[in-house]
């Protein structure tokens, strides 16, 4: 007795999400296979504890007005620390993309995924779930180093206060979204030392204006990735310069989203309407 046997269908959807699958497998491959990557893996939690340790051992030493107006959540995650670690996530972001321009890679990968925009998105994930791990590793090892030190002078503070969540959360993200604006970049740009000039220069200069003349100069200096961050990891003390329009936390998340977001978007319509 013969049987049949029935044929099976594949939707459309099921074979772009099984596609996508793979060039997600693909973007993980390539990306890890950067030794920018693993130096960035390894190191920033290791700059943290070192950062934090030699910041918040020097408290002890501050005369007794410094040590009442001390900010132990802007302690917990040392700003000059921080900086150099977001210049490390854009510097990954940037070479992620701008790397395959240079050495002509992207013209096969193009090839094998003519929907240019998917290669994109999927390059886009894989940066930020790599970086979003980095950076909550990186931001527990900052709060924890800085808290063994600081509960000691009687300065130490709980993640269970709202304020400190938000620091903490802030954090953890701001590596990941230095990244991706740095992947956009490389996107847009291609060139390499361009791109990185342009990713670490343009939130230099947009966090440097002036933002004590009026609140149209302050907005565009607070909409800086990096200073938007500073007020999210700040409680206001006398210890902090938070500036004559400081921004409100709603203001400081926007800015988070803001950037990766509109740099993304950019990338996606430059990369379907520009040649190889």
């Amino acid at each position: 007795m013969a049987t049949t046997t029935e044929p099976t269908t594949v939707t459309a959807r099921d074979e772009l999400h099984g596609r996508f699958g793979d060039l997600l497998a693909a973007e993980r491959i390539k990306l890890l296979s950067q030794r920018s990557t693993h130096i960035l893996l390894v190191l920033a939690p290791v700059i943290t504890v070192c950062g934090e340790w030699f910041t918040c051992s020097g408290v002890h030493l501050a005369g007794a007005s410094a040590h009442a107006a001390y900010d132990p959540l802007r302690g917990s995650f040392n700003s000059g620390t921080w900086g150099f670690l977001m210049v490390g996530a854009s510097i990954l972001g940037v070479l992620a993309m701008s790397s395959e321009y240079s050495s002509g890679l992207i013209r096969t990968t193009f090839l094998a995924v003519p929907n240019r925009r998917c290669v994109v998105l999927a390059k886009a994930v894989v940066v930020t779930g790599v970086t979003s791990v980095v950076g909550l590793v990186t931001a527990i090892a900052s709060f924890v180093t800085a808290q063994a030190i600081l509960s000691g002078e009687h300065l130490g503070i709980s993640v269970s206060r709202p304020a400190v969540l938000q620091g903490f959360v802030a954090s953890a993200v701001i590596l990941p979204v230095c990244a991706v604006v740095g992947m956009a970049v490389g996107t847009l740009i291609r060139t390499s030392v361009a791109a990185l000039f342009t990713a670490l220069l343009a939130p230099v200069l947009l966090g440097a204006v002036p933002s004590g003349s009026d609140q149209l100069t302050a907005a565009l200096s607070n909409s800086a990735p990096q200073n938007a961050w500073s007020a999210l990891t700040s409680l206001g003390t006398e210890w902090d310069d938070v500036g004559s329009f400081p921004p409100t936390a709603l203001q400081s998340w926007t800015a988070l989203a803001f950037w990766p977001l509109l740099t993304l978007l950019a990338a996606l319509i430059a990369v379907r309407h520009r040649d190889v």
